[in-house]
């Protein structure tokens, strides 16, 4: 026969269940995006730096008026390959932006950017950063680094140009990327960004 003191506990633990279970439910879906999110990206924040072999010649710097982006790409090869970037500085009066975009495709005209849903990551600051890495890859992708500057309660602006110093190493190359913000173009080095390709 049933027992009726057993009652207030049963009740007790089905409404501590009610209470627990909207909370239960709401950690695996915020966990759940979060995994989604985390795949769609592919960048990850690296512990360390990229293993760049051998030094073998650095390039003058190039400087490119009117550029609002700088992109880099792979050819269609079977060696795989891995993406390093970080943002290393800035000196500017505005607020900077740069926004990362992968492509599984060779790469767009100039100051052409893929779609908001290759974006991999947002940072808005050129406040210095540790490195983070996508990849590995194999295959023909485009890597697009752009720079935008938003001054105060205005939406956020292309940069006006960017500068850019190669140094080729016996595994990949490392670029350095100097953004400017202003229609009289200075100094280039509103927010500074350095990107390695490392592919054997």
């Amino acid at each position: 026969m049933f027992d009726l003191k057993l009652v207030p506990k049963i009740m007790r633990k089905s409404l501590i269940w009610r209470m627990i279970l909207p909370v239960l439910v709401s950690i695996v879906v915020v966990l759940g995006a979060a995994a989604v999110n985390a795949q769609r990206s592919g960048s990850v924040a690296a512990s360390g730096s990229p293993l760049l072999i051998n030094k073998l010649r650095e390039s003058e710097a190039i400087v490119r008026p009117e550029a609002i982006a700088y992109m880099i790409w792979t050819t269609g090869t079977s060696a795989p390959h891995e993406v390093w970037y970080r943002i290393s500085g800035g000196d500017a009066l505005f607020r900077q932006r740069l926004r990362v975009y992968k492509e599984n495709a060779p790469p767009r005209a100039e100051n052409t950017l893929p779609p908001e849903s290759e974006r991999v990551q947002e940072l808005s600051s050129n406040n210095p950063t540790g490195w983070y890495i996508l990849g590995p890859e194999r295959g023909t992708f485009s890597y697009y680094f752009d720079g935008d500057h938003r001054r105060s309660g205005n939406s956020w602006e292309n940069d006006e140009g960017i500068t850019v110093t190669q140094i080729t190493y016996e595994n990949g190359t490392l670029y350095r990327i100097g953004f400017e913000d202003r229609v009289i173009l200075d100094d280039y080095n509103d927010l500074i960004v350095e990107v390695a390709l490392i592919q054997e």
